[in-house]
């Protein structure tokens, strides 16, 4: 059984961690020296406050899943002779059989590999969190897929996955 997994990449989530302290940090500075803030651009300080506020609950969520992610190795992928499973928590597999191919999406230098799937609809319909389905509708509607893999987290990179995927494609496609 040759089975590939990808986890989280530690080092991405200290670089997360980092850089969701020193928002943290502006944020709280904002928050309290909003009256000494006042220039050209902001006249109001119930608007830097605001931001600061905003800064603080954002980033702060980016502190806590940075946190999470260091302190566990998140499995997040897994690419075996079933299909690839885009939810390991959940065991949910997309079967080699159902997929066409997979496409690169690139949105602000970052890129985005599409799974495009024959039966869509199926997969959106089987969702039971309701907030998960319409983020699958959304995907199919702009990207025509439901499902996408971004590497930004992962402890591999755009062109090895890419790689592995179609490689594993070829392999499976006809077998499952």
């Amino acid at each position: 059984m040759n089975k590939i997994e990808f986890y989280s990449n530690k080092k991405k989530a200290f670089l997360l961690l980092i850089g969701s302290l020193i928002f943290v940090i502006l944020g709280v500075y904002l928050f309290l020296n909003a009256e000494n803030m006042t220039g050209f651009r902001a006249r109001n300080p119930v608007l830097i406050k605001i931001a600061g506020i905003a800064s603080v609950l954002f980033f702060g969520l980016g502190i806590y899943v940075s946190i999470k992610q260091l302190i566990k190795n998140k499995l997040m992928l897994i690419i075996d002779e079933n299909g690839i499973n885009v939810n390991p928590q959940k065991n949910e597999y997309i079967k080699w059989s159902d997929i066409e191919g997979f496409a690169e999406l690139k949105i602000n230098s970052v890129k985005i590999i599409i799974i495009q799937i024959n039966n869509a609809e199926e997969y959106i319909e089987k969702e039971s969190n309701k907030l998960r389905k319409k983020l699958m509708k959304f995907n199919l509607e702009n990207y025509g897929s439901p499902y996408n893999i971004s590497v930004a987290t992962m402890n591999t990179n755009y062109n090895q996955l890419f790689k592995i995927l179609n490689e594993n494609l070829i392999k499976y496609k006809y077998i499952a």
